[in-house]
């Protein structure tokens, strides 16, 4: 097992026959699980380089919609799939999984600083353009990894540092409740939480197994 099989296994169940292969290669998560971890991480990078760590507008409605939208395919499929109405695939495991993962960064960042007790001015996403920027960006990684065009250790690394983020979510969301109103270095302590989680549940999960 390598490092990003290592990360992998603190969030899926990393089965071969839901799993994309670069000859022996084997992806670090399931179709599935890369597809949200992609989508994770680009909603991570939108939401750093635009600056908006702050952001604690809710969302216009439209955008409320979207994001609601954005879990349905993926509620669908999987309860759909499981009760035997159809059988699943890797494009729409892929699909899904993007759609569900694109918003998620964004709604924990919303979460962690919205405050019913001030004015919430700063935009998480300006409009809902941004948003369907951020959706369509998502689906063309998903569509990328699917078609094979991505090389496998792009898609480990984004796949291993997807998992952390999205452990790191919790923390951030955990942090900035804490220490609201009070200069804290949330973003690296979250990151550091991330990978501290990571190791922790690999580690149960490589010892039970």
């Amino acid at each position: 097992m390598n490092v990003f099989d290592f990360f992998g296994s603190a969030v899926c169940h990393q089965m071969a026959e839901r799993s994309f292969f670069w000859g022996n290669c084997q992806s670090p998560l399931c179709a599935r699980c890369t597809a949200i971890e992609g989508g994770i991480i680009l909603g991570v990078i939108f939401l750093w380089l635009a600056g908006r760590k702050d952001g604690n507008r809710p969302f216009s409605p439209s955008g409320v919609v979207l994001a609601a939208l954005s879990f349905l395919p993926i509620a669908i499929d999987g309860v759909g799939s499981y009760l035997g109405f159809w059988q699943s695939n890797n494009l729409l495991r892929v699909l899904t999984g993007v759609l569900a993962g694109y918003g998620l960064p964004g709604l924990f960042l919303l979460a962690a600083n919205f405050s019913p007790a001030k004015e919430n001015v700063n935009p998480v996403y300006k409009n809902t353009g941004e948003q369907i920027g951020l959706l369509l960006a998502a689906v063309a990684y998903g569509l990328l990894v699917w078609l094979g065009i991505l090389p496998y250790f792009l898609v480990a690394i984004v796949s291993a540092v997807g998992v952390v983020c999205f452990y790191g979510c919790f923390w951030f969301l955990i942090l900035r409740t804490v220490t609201a109103g009070k200069k804290f270095p949330c973003f690296l302590c979250s990151l550091a939480g991330g990978f501290f989680t990571v190791f922790v549940v690999a580690t149960i999960v490589q010892r039970i197994s």
